[in-house]
């Protein structure tokens, strides 16, 4: 008997569970004003921008590309931004970031692909710490971060934990940026 109460109290918690989440995404509010948002993101010196946690995306990334000031800014977190493959892109493909020397990209999602993007671009030429945890990598990605040329000669840190990566392809990275103060790859 107390097995059927617990099986229907499961149930019961299932129903009213999963509307719940999709009620979580129905009540997020758009971003009406990306410009707004990010100068109140901006420090009083504009080097520093804080955008963890605003959801953003990846239309929020190619807005962040045009936003003039972002060009003097020299750390710049991402984090929980639900950056794709697209955004990861339009980053690496931009020059937007001249001054970049932190980039906090953990939890978003780009994969692979946007890892291979931000391993072949020369859109950051002072970037000294990448973290890039926690964003769905798996060896493909993991192999292009391993590959890049120009990372490897300015990065003084990277984080890729929480990422899918296989030991042949920790070992890669760990060949490739020996030189490094800190990587984090579990």
């Amino acid at each position: 008997m107390q097995r059927k109460r617990f099986a229907l109290i499961l149930g019961a918690l299932a129903l009213f569970a999963v509307p719940a989440l999709g009620l979580a995404q129905f009540f997020e509010k758009p971003i009406e004003d990306y410009d707004a948002l990010f100068r109140e993101s901006l420090s009083k010196d504009g080097k520093t921008m804080n955008l963890s946690g605003k959801k953003i995306g990846d239309e929020g990334i190619k807005k962040l590309i045009a936003f003039g000031p972002v060009k003097s800014v020299v750390k710049l977190d991402l984090r929980y931004n639900k950056i794709a493959e697209e955004g990861a892109r339009a980053m690496a493909q931009s020059g937007a970031f001249p001054a970049l020397e932190f980039l906090e990209l953990r939890h978003n999602f780009f994969g692979d692909g946007g890892a291979a993007a931000l391993a072949e671009s020369q859109a950051f030429p002072k970037l000294l710490d990448l973290k890039l945890g926690w964003n769905e990598l798996h060896d493909p990605g993991g192999l292009a971060l391993a590959g890049s040329k120009t990372l490897a000669q300015t990065l003084k840190k990277l984080d890729l934990r929480g990422n899918f990566l296989d030991e042949p392809t920790k070992q890669a990275l760990s060949k490739a940026y020996a030189h490094l103060e800190s990587l984090q790859l579990f």
